[in-house]
């Protein structure tokens, strides 16, 4: 922090601005808002102590811009010097007076000297303060559309993220899809010339079992014709046993008839025999049929299993397929999405480009003004130098006229206590003389009297 109460020249004269000048009240507000206790009668009457307070919380809150950094700027500064404690108060008003300089300048106020630190003027004080008012608040409005920007852009920065890490796992899944396709192509192609031969042989089977199920029934309707005709036959024979007893029973009375009977029924029975023996055979070709049907019924049954394995198999590749669509569908919106964040990031890009351009050439503008500055603090450097050299030698000739002015003072105050004894002496002196004259002029009364 600058010292206080450095010596400046008289009041300059205000010039025009283009900002509003603010209400006292106002501006008390604001500096309580800062934290400062300031009164009105303060601004009505500022005094330096007050208004480099005022321009240090300024300066705190608009640069920030802290008392500290100022005391390590300006120890940095004198650590170079010899005899730095000469020159401290002096860099560290100059630092000062730089920092609020700029500050002003900032705020479009392009007159302000050092007067207005050391010696302030009241109209010229409250028109600083309007002028730092006003860049306050269209600093706190900016201020605010800033961070809210600051925290847009890292929110749509975030989002951009999550997209592509979104469309990264998308495109692997659709990568692993694909290759995971390809792989199975020739097991689906497989499994569809499987599934068309097995479907040829399915029509091959349904026909053959068509025509198997035809013969089934005609040979059931045989069978049944030939069971009908085994019952016929074995209930002639039956009745032919029956007639045949009854012949050996009258074999005795005529046998030649007997035997031409037995000979006819012979010849039906070797005749039914026959017939029962073409009967059997046919059976036994109905049951190779039945055999042939049933392992028929075992192949077909079979071949709709893997019908089912292979509708399960087509039915889970539509599935994945339109899994994988609609994976393409999400990724095509991703990628739009991230078109759009790519877009906006550019204009975002476009923007801080901008907005560093101009802070570069403001930094370019500060470092001229600085340049300029510590020109001109090195200029008042090497003039603070000569005026140190020559406080040093006024400080010598001070001290030696000092010297010189005690020992004349030693030897005024003995020439006084040598005057003041002689005084005393002529002093008492003269009472004595008064006392004799008194006396004197009693005794002379008293012989007048008497004579």
């Amino acid at each position: 922090m600058p010292p206080m109460g450095t010596p400046g020249a008289g009041p300059i004269d205000q010039t025009y601005t283009s900002f509003p000048a603010v209400k006292t009240e106002e501006l008390l507000s604001v500096l309580q808002e800062m934290g400062l206790a300031v009164s009105a009668e303060d601004v009505a009457k500022p005094q330096s102590a007050m208004v480099q307070r005022v321009y240090m919380a300024f300066l705190d809150t608009l640069a920030g811009t802290l008392p500290d950094m100022l005391d390590a700027r300006r120890d940095e500064a004198c650590a170079r010097m010899e005899h730095s404690e000469i020159f401290e108060d002096g860099i560290a008003w100059l630092l000062f007076y730089r920092e609020v300089r700029a500050m002003m300048d900032a705020a479009t106020v392009h007159d302000f000297h050092l007067q207005d630190l050391t010696r302030p003027h009241p109209k010229r004080f409250k028109r600083h303060m309007s002028a730092l008012v006003n860049f306050f608040r269209f600093r706190s409005d900016r201020l605010a559309e800033f961070d809210e920007l600051v925290l847009d852009t890292e929110e749509l920065e975030n989002r951009r993220l999550d997209l592509e890490e979104g469309s990264e796992q998308v495109r692997s899944a659709l990568d692993a899809l694909a290759a995971q396709r390809r792989d199975e192509e020739p097991q689906v192609h497989a499994l569809r010339e499987r599934n068309l031969a097995l479907s040829d042989q399915l029509l091959r089977l349904k026909k053959e079992q068509g025509k198997l199920l035809g013969e089934v029934d005609a040979l059931k309707g045989e069978k049944a014709q030939l069971a009908q005709h085994q019952s016929d036959v074995q209930h002639e024979l039956h009745t032919v046993h029956t007639e045949l007893h009854k012949l050996q029973a009258r074999l005795a009375a005529r046998p030649d008839d007997v035997r031409r009977q037995i000979a006819d029924l012979h010849t039906q029975a070797a005749q039914e025999r026959a017939g029962v023996r073409d009967a059997e055979a046919k059976a036994a070709a109905l049951a190779d049929k039945l055999q042939v049907l049933a392992q028929l019924d075992t192949d077909v049954a079979h071949a709709h299993a893997a019908l089912e394995q292979i509708a399960g198999a087509l039915e889970r590749i539509a599935r994945e397929t339109r899994i994988l669509d609609e994976a393409q569908h999400a990724l095509a919106a991703h990628e739009e999405e991230r078109a759009a964040l790519e877009a906006r990031h550019a204009e975002l890009a476009r923007e801080t480009e901008h907005a560093t351009h101009a802070l570069a050439a403001r930094r370019d503008e500060l470092e001229a003004q600085r340049s300029a500055s510590q020109a001109r603090l090195d200029a008042l450097t090497a003039r603070l130098g000569e005026v140190s050299r020559t406080r040093k030698e006024r400080h010598a000739l001070a001290e030696l006229r000092t010297n010189e002015a005690q020992a004349v003072e030693q030897e005024i105050e003995s020439v006084l206590q040598a005057h003041e004894a002689h005084y005393a002496k002529m002093q008492r002196d003269k009472d004595a003389l008064c006392r004799t004259a008194a006396a004197y002029m009693d005794a002379l009364t008293r012989a007048l009297a008497h004579a």
